[in-house]
């Protein structure tokens, strides 16, 4: 994402993952600042519910025993900071701020493997009329942050109706633009003290379920907005992506490959396991009623935000990228900022 002067002092705070906050079983606390050994991989993450499973049902520890590695976590939301710092070989970041993780921490990095796509939904209230953003013009729009998911929907605003979400100064929008916390937003829509949010589905199970808000273009993502628009079959852009340092990757392979293993490993747990882990961790979907949880095993049911693999091959490495020329065409990024490095392994030897 990375267009304006805010980024800078923003992106730090929005370090995104798939689920909202709470207690990680599997992730310990501040991550090491030893340099990186061989058969070692330092992995910072969000919370986040399929790590936890991984971890309290004993499958990490499957992995470390028969691969020999080990694997050192800390869970934290400040991702870029410990990156930054050297005290992380692995983060997770949406694929569109790895740029601006480049610049903020003056690494140069690699896209290993991809998790989740941007889920993030636009809502107006029940009995709005809208049809789409295009009939909202001067509305207040309530987001999370003028960076991360806002910057593609920016973007697809601009292609799709020629209006500004928010621009590279921040003003001259078509739009009110109101920030607030993103657990809020969803109940903030609900009340009527905005009238369209840019929502995460898992943010506002209790005001979807209830029938206060409906999305709009049918319900579809960011992502899936994208895909139909200018990358059919595609499955991002992506809300998180694996991201590691360069000069590790290029020096670990055999880490690499195996980490990458560790996740299609918790990729298939989640395909197999997904209503179990929403029961058994609640507060990382920010649901906790039964009404609510047994709402959100039905939601993700139908919208499922996780890939099916975390390896991915150059046609979808070239379809992600097409987010940045999107981003140019529309005026939302600057033509000097580069497409992030990915490395394909897909059907690859490993």
């Amino acid at each position: 994402m990375r267009r304006h002067t805010q980024v800078a002092m923003a992106l730090a705070a929005v370090a995104t993952t798939i689920f909202t906050s709470g207690c990680s079983a599997g992730l310990g606390g501040p991550a090491s600042s030893r340099a990186a050994q061989d058969g070692e991989i330092r992995f910072t993450f969000a919370p986040d519910p399929i790590w936890d499973y991984m971890h309290d049902t004993g499958l990490v520890d499957e992995w470390e025993e028969q691969t020999g590695y080990t694997i050192e976590t800390s869970a934290t939301w400040d991702e870029f900071g410990l990156f930054a710092g050297g005290h992380a070989d692995i983060i997770s970041t949406a694929s569109f701020e790895v740029p601006y993780l480049e610049e903020q921490t003056q690494r140069e990095t690699v896209i290993i493997g991809r998790y989740n796509a941007e889920r993030s939904r636009f809502l107006v209230r029940a009995d709005d009329p809208a049809q789409s953003v295009a009939d909202l013009r001067g509305k207040r729009i309530g987001v999370f942050t003028t960076v991360s998911g806002t910057l593609v929907w920016s973007a697809l605003i601009k292609q799709m109706h020629d209006m500004n979400l928010v621009d590279e100064q921040g003003s001259g929008s078509d739009f009110e633009i109101v920030v607030a916390d993103i657990q809020n937003l969803s109940n903030l829509l609900a009340r009527g003290e905005i009238d369209a949010c840019i929502c995460y589905p898992d943010l506002s199970a209790r005001e979807l379920r209830d029938g206060a808000v409906r999305p709009l273009y049918d319900g579809k993502s960011s992502a899936d907005l994208f895909a139909e628009l200018n990358a059919p079959g595609h499955d991002g852009p992506m809300g998180n992506v694996f991201v590691a340092r360069k000069e590790w990757v290029e020096e670990h392979p055999k880490e690499v490959s195996a980490f990458l293993d560790l996740w299609e490993l918790g990729l298939a747990e989640w395909q197999g396991h997904r209503d179990e882990m929403i029961e058994r961790y609640p507060q990382h979907f920010a649901v906790a009623t039964p009404e609510d949880i047994e709402f959100m095993k039905q939601y993700v049911a139908e919208h499922d935000w996780v890939v099916d693999d975390v390896r991915f091959d150059q046609q979808w490495a070239d379809d992600e990228s097409s987010i940045f020329d999107l981003m140019r065409s529309t005026g939302i990024i600057g033509d000097e900022i580069a497409d992030p490095q990915f490395l394909p392994t897909e059907g690859v030897q490993q």
